[in-house]
């Protein structure tokens, strides 16, 4: 395994676990126990998920003490504002069954996120939260954030072979703030695995399509977080560590940004309000 050192000193995994659509306790419990035999150290959910109680029953029943593994969560944009961000956190405790979060997040750009990140600031000056960070937050957005004080740790955003964004990307990098990608391998979808770049790269590392991907991130210096309900896809996803990629692979990859996105735009203020209202 690979380690990133955040902003704020605490020291991070380069690949996580994603949990995000599985929503079953025993497909959870499957999941976590695969993963954990396999080398991870790191899960990350959401209170939008509706799995933080399965995680923590999986967790409670395995065989790695808290110390072992970290934990991160989310507060979504309806669940911003002083006392609904503490209940939202405080909440994501007790379904976790920890006694704290390594990383917490705000899952989107919202209005009364200034007052939730205060919140993020002073669970963190208490020890309840160790790292505070952001999801799906563009530089414009990032910008307001640092107006209401401490820097976000990481920025979690959909990233991919087809989504590059090297602009946001190198606005992280200026302000020390570490890139972590969702859908690291776009779900899979618009034949992305099918890519003739990929194959080739993965016939030159004995590695496969996915495989090659994912170490795409890791070599610009992303921290990723796939997520499978399969277990020869969890080994899969983490036996990356033992190759690099070259610069002029990496310069044969860039040819493959289409600046597509699977998901929610962080800038389309109809979907920002929607989820708000969630």
């Amino acid at each position: 395994m690979k380690y990133i050192t955040l902003n704020d000193g605490i020291k991070v995994p380069a690949m996580g676990l994603g949990t995000y659509k599985i929503e079953d306790e025993k497909t959870m419990d499957e999941v976590i126990n695969a993963a954990l035999d396999f080398g991870y150290e790191y899960i990350d959910t959401a209170k939008f998920y509706n799995n933080e109680e399965f995680i923590g029953k999986a967790l409670k029943n395995s065989s790695k003490k808290r110390s072992e593994y970290m934990l991160a969560t989310k507060v979504w944009p309806s669940d911003f504002g002083a006392d609904k961000t503490k209940r939202s956190i405080d909440e994501s405790l007790k379904k976790l069954d920890t006694d704290y979060i390594d990383v917490i997040h705000l899952h989107w750009f919202g209005e009364d996120f200034d007052k939730s990140w205060k919140v993020f600031m002073d669970y963190k000056d208490q020890g309840i939260v160790k790292s505070i960070a952001v999801c799906n937050f563009m530089p414009e957005q990032l910008a307001k954030l640092f107006e209401v004080g401490e820097k976000p740790s990481m920025d979690q955003l959909e990233s991919h072979l087809y989504l590059q964004d090297p602009e946001t990307i190198n606005f992280l990098k200026e302000n020390n703030i570490t890139h972590q990608a969702w859908s690291p391998l776009a779900r899979t979808q618009g034949g992305i695995l099918e890519e003739e770049i990929l194959n080739k790269l993965a016939d030159k590392y004995n590695k496969t399509p996915a495989q090659i991907a994912l170490r795409w991130h890791i070599d610009r210096g992303t921290m990723i977080i796939p997520k499978s309900v399969h277990k020869e896809r969890l080994k899969e996803n983490i036996d990356i560590f033992d190759i690099e990629l070259d610069e002029s692979d990496l310069n044969s990859l860039a040819s493959l940004d289409k600046k597509k996105r699977f998901s929610g735009d962080p800038l389309d203020q109809e979907w920002l309000e929607k989820a708000r209202n969630m």
